[in-house]
């Protein structure tokens, strides 16, 4: 089966709630900072997001914190480029802890444990290091792969799509990782890329509805992009790919015999 055994409801509220509200204040933020910015279009992103959800997955707005925009008239200073690197920083660090502390949940429902705010903290605590190093690192090669597009114009943007999602569906249980096995980032690359190798019929079935439901997504919320609008999609998004990361959480195990 494709969702696995599911959690109880009482589980899967805080699974679904913690998305939700880190979502919303991300909202509340972004407007604060830049208000409602953008406007109504039709895009999508071919998105494949391991562990904490976010509506950011498939927005093409730029209102949300945790991005670094450069005017092309001009650029930034020199205080406000800095002030913007700092707020990225920062961003990364509290998206690590926060990222880290969801999958050891999404661990503890699909091992059928109790969950807690302070088991949350605790995974938090425990791993934000290493998932601020993946996170700089996937930064960087993002940042690398992009310089190399701009030489090579469409087909270099057409072939950074191709290598960034083959990667993304190869290390696949990469964070998951990281987590269950308490290892090395490198450990977990090599680990996560033989999960994927011996992966279930249902792997390949999560990944598919998985970007499909992105690609809809894509496309109601910078189509219908009015702030109540974004609210609704962005709690409705929340609890649907919840439950995707807790069936995904169940194939990982599944496949390690767990």
């Amino acid at each position: 089966m494709v969702f696995g055994k599911g959690a109880r409801p009482s589980k899967f509220a805080l699974l679904a709630l913690i998305p939700v509200v880190v979502d919303g204040l991300s909202m509340l933020i972004g407007m604060a900072m830049h208000g409602f910015s953008g406007s109504s279009h039709l895009s999508f992103k071919l998105a494949l997001q391991m562990g904490l959800p976010s509506i950011s997955a498939v927005t093409e707005q730029g209102f949300l914190p945790g991005t670094v925009q450069l005017s092309t008239s001009g650029g930034l200073s020199e205080s406000a480029l800095l002030g913007a690197l700092l707020s990225l920083v920062l961003f990364l660090v509290v998206q690590s802890f926060l990222q880290s502390g969801y999958i050891g949940l999404l661990q503890d429902a699909a091992a059928g444990h109790s969950l807690s705010m302070r088991s949350f903290a605790s995974y938090g605590s425990r791993f934000f290091g290493r998932f601020l190093m993946l996170n700089l690192l996937v930064m960087v090669f993002l940042l690398a792969l992009g310089g190399a597009t701009a030489f090579l114009q469409l087909p270099g943007a057409i072939l950074m799509i191709v290598v960034f999602l083959w990667l993304r569906v190869l290390f696949l249980y990469l964070e998951y990782t990281i987590i269950a096995d308490d290892c090395t980032i490198a450990e977990a690359f090599s680990r996560s890329r033989e999960t994927f190798r011996r992966r279930s019929p249902a792997t390949m079935s999560l990944v598919i509805l998985m970007f499909m439901i992105n690609i809809v997504a894509g496309f109601l919320v910078n189509y219908l992009w009015f702030p109540l609008f974004f609210l609704l999609f962005l709690v409705v998004y929340d609890i649907v790919s919840s439950r995707m990361q807790l069936a995904f959480m169940h194939d990982f195990r599944n496949i390690r015999g767990l």
